[in-house]
């Protein structure tokens, strides 16, 4: 008798070893929009590869009853530390279970989570009452978005402190979105032995890199081992951390930060394959470490219509929007065509265009029946040539920019000066028409952009964008042009060059012949003074 009760006592001590071999440590409260992060310590982890053999998951409850999922991640190679982050939207007290379940281990926890009201301006989400533009959950305020490409941001070679010059640049440039590689190989497996294989071919678009400099851009080390043999179950977590690391400087200036999953160079996602354990893995990874920070939006694939179709888009799309408890934006960057228009999961759009201020403004004019913000992610870098196209000088670029804006669409800069491909290697280059583009935010950040809509047919020449009160002419070209006005109204010219204002012309209801004041590009801001003409 004494024996079996010895037996069972001992029994009882395993088993409450066992459900304690978990601790938790989270916090009481945190800030509206804020990340609480949830901390899994593991006293005698018992896994062979803790990336594959844990589950952590949880459910939190909000103020208004609204229940949501999250993934947690694991931050050891030895399995003892796993994480889940979660973000609150609502101010108000939050409950929560969370699961551990793994290496011979099953134990939940149960506790309340305290969100604190705040002023913070939140993620920024498409405005459900203009859904063709973007606003900011918290404040309410509408979004500009003026986004910048730094493809290699997070390259080995660059230590931290030139992450934050390229992200301090684009703070004083008035980028308000960076865009940038989680995963990819740069064209590592090109043969030339010159010592300056970059900047010795003549077409900078043919050059390795993109013309970087020999040696700079490298494999973004997201799983451990070595390129092109990577291990696709393990993830090298000092990367990840440094992707952390500048998510969160990002939000400190209010920086989004569009986080491309993968991209096509080198066939990395034929490596891994599509819609295998691998890639789902890769997902769901990044969405655990990464979508509790509120300043984070998702590309599913750079250019991936070279490596997917839309059958794949969709299904990954889905299982992002699934797994992912917070309002990250989501899209997929591909060529002319946007393929999710009709896809639950996509809530903006991505075109890869490029060409003179008509075409750049009729391709966003094309998408004006779907209820999606239009984004042109590359209009064409900022380069050497006096034409439109992927390098084109920054008159181009400022041109076509504002064509863009003048049919209700957002766009991306990148900087291809000289044919240095500092786009690609995530460095800030010397490209003149960043200091242009921060104006033209500024202009349109005074007006009500998001109820303005385009109205061509009131200019002979150029490109409209209208409230019933206020009207923006733009003259890509300078020169004359007539328009047609709805009421007495007056005038400033703008030039988008300089930021500088000068008188307009005095205007009349109907039709109206007005001269730009100098060469090049202006813009026209008319606003209605009297009575409108009758129809």
């Amino acid at each position: 008798m004494r024996r079996n009760l010895a037996v069972a006592l001992f029994c009882s001590a395993l088993a409450g070893f066992a459900q304690q071999r978990v601790r938790l440590a989270g916090p009481p409260s945190v800030g509206q929009f804020e990340t609480a992060e949830f901390v899994f310590h593991v006293a005698q982890p018992r896994f062979r590869n803790s990336f594959l053999e844990a589950d952590i998951t949880g459910e939190f409850k909000a103020p208004d009853g609204t229940v949501l999922h999250a993934t947690g991640f694991c931050d050891s190679v030895d399995g003892r530390v796993f994480r889940l982050r979660f973000a609150p939207e609502q101010a108000g007290r939050y409950k929560y279970r969370l699961w551990f379940r793994g290496g011979g281990i099953e134990q939940a926890f149960s506790g309340e989570l305290r969100s604190d009201a705040s002023t913070a301006p939140g993620p920024v989400v498409v405005d459900p009452e203009h859904p063709k533009h973007f606003r900011y959950l918290g404040s309410g305020k509408p979004f500009y978005h003026l986004g910048f490409t730094a493809y290699h941001l997070l390259d080995p070679s660059r230590t931290d402190a030139q992450v934050d010059q390229t992200i301090d640049y684009c703070v004083r440039m008035g980028f308000n979105k960076i865009r940038f590689l989680l995963t990819g190989y740069p064209r590592d497996t090109d043969r030339r032995t010159s010592r300056d294989v970059e900047h010795g071919v003549p077409d900078p678009a043919k050059r390795p890199n993109y013309g970087a400099p020999a040696g700079r851009v490298n494999p973004l080390p997201a799983w451990e081992g070595k390129p092109h043999a990577y291990d696709f179950t393990r993830f090298h977590l000092p990367y990840w951390r440094r992707i952390e690391r500048a998510v969160g400087r990002m939000r400190e200036h209010r920086i989004v930060a569009t986080c491309i999953i993968t991209i096509e160079k080198q066939d990395l996602p034929k490596e891994y394959g599509r819609l295998t354990d691998h890639e789902v893995r890769l997902y769901r990874y990044a969405a655990a470490r990464l979508a509790a920070f509120d300043n984070v939006w998702w590309d599913l694939g750079n250019e991936h219509n070279e490596f997917r179709d839309k059958a794949w888009g969709d299904a990954m799309g889905s299982f992002l929007k699934a797994i992912d408890p917070h309002r990250c934006l989501r899209s997929a960057h591909a060529y002319a065509d946007f393929w999710y228009a009709g896809s639950g999961w996509a809530d903006y759009i991505i075109t890869q265009q490029y060409g003179d201020e008509k075409q750049v403004h009729d391709w966003v004019r094309k998408y004006d029946s779907v209820a999606m913000p239009y984004v042109n992610e590359e209009y064409g870098y900022e380069g050497p040539d006096d034409k439109p196209r992927h390098l084109q000088n920054a008159d181009w670029v400022r041109r076509n920019h504002w064509a863009i804006a003048m049919a209700g669409g957002y766009a991306t800069y990148g900087d291809w000066s000289d044919g240095v491909g500092y786009f690609y290697t995530g460095d800030p280059g010397p490209g003149k028409a960043p200091a242009q583009l921060r104006h033209l935010r500024s202009f349109f950040e005074e007006l009500p952009f998001p109820m303005m809509r385009p109205c061509d047919e009131r200019i002979s020449s150029g490109f409209c964008l209208a409230t019933p009160d206020i009207l923006v002419f733009y003259l890509p070209r300078g020169g004359s042009a007539d328009l047609d006005l709805p009421a007495a109204a007056t005038a400033r010219w703008y030039d988008p060059r300089t930021n500088a204002w000068r008188d307009g012309p005095a205007l009349r209801p109907g039709k109206n012949q007005v001269e730009a004041p100098g060469s090049g590009d202006w813009a026209l801001l008319v606003r209605n003074t009297g009575a409108r003409p009758r129809a």
